[in-house]
């Protein structure tokens, strides 16, 4: 049972990391029918990169599509919330979250995924933001690739780092450019059970050109 316990355990992690996958490109195709709607083939666009997303939800009909609202709430969420809901483990420190699927996060849009076409970084508790402003930038996504707003950047004292990071962004292929991904803070665990590392770590992305891969780099130095 020693040996067996282990086994099973990484068995049904790897298990709910199919399930998020698919669920990933289940959101994709929501974002991509939605796109295709609109006039100018914009992605929904959000306050900021994570919860809560009511706005998303109702954009894309989750409400009333039962499948499409289960496909936010990633299966290994439970193992996650513990991560978003420790105001000591990770950055922002104080910050708490919830990436769980209830009924009350169902109603204010607490989803588990991160989404990236967004108007402004996601605030702190204390001053600051969720992520590095210089390096996860808002952005506008269409489906041909970022509609850069230089104007939403905001302030950073790292100006070099963040110009460096737009150019990036703005140049990158659809097949670099995230649209969502898993739930993740800095310094804080790795989603489904992953350890640090180039085998074992990283976060499931979901791109643009929609397909579904995990990034092994640190999230902060592969966004696009």
């Amino acid at each position: 049972m020693g040996i067996l316990i282990p086994v099973l355990h990484k068995v049904r992690f790897r298990a709910n990391e199919t399930t998020c996958l698919s669920n990933l490109r289940q959101i994709n195709l929501a974002l991509i029918m939605y796109a295709n709607d609109d006039s100018r083939q914009w992605y929904p666009l959000e306050p900021t990169e994570h919860n809560p997303h009511p706005g998303l939800l109702q954009r894309l009909n989750a409400y009333n599509d039962e499948a499409l609202m289960e496909a936010f709430y990633c299966p290994q969420a439970n193992f996650m919330e513990q991560c978003a809901n420790d105001p000591n483990g990770g950055v922002p420190i104080g910050g708490v979250d919830s990436v769980i699927d209830t009924p009350e996060n169902r109603q204010i849009g607490n989803v588990t995924y991160l989404y990236w076409s967004f108007r402004a970084n996601k605030p702190g508790p204390n001053g600051g933001t969720w992520r590095d402003t210089p390096y996860f930038l808002p952005r506008q996504l269409t489906l041909q690739g970022i509609e850069a707003h230089p104007d939403w950047l905001g302030k950073t004292g790292n100006v070099d780092g963040q110009n460096q990071r737009f150019n990036q962004c703005i140049k990158a292929a659809p097949a670099e450019i995230w649209v969502v991904c898993d739930f993740f803070r800095k310094q804080g665990i790795f989603p489904h059970g992953r350890k640090s590392g180039q085998t074992e770590g990283g976060v499931n992305v979901n791109f643009l050109d929609g397909h579904v891969g995990r990034v092994y780099k640190s999230p902060r130095d592969s966004y696009r």
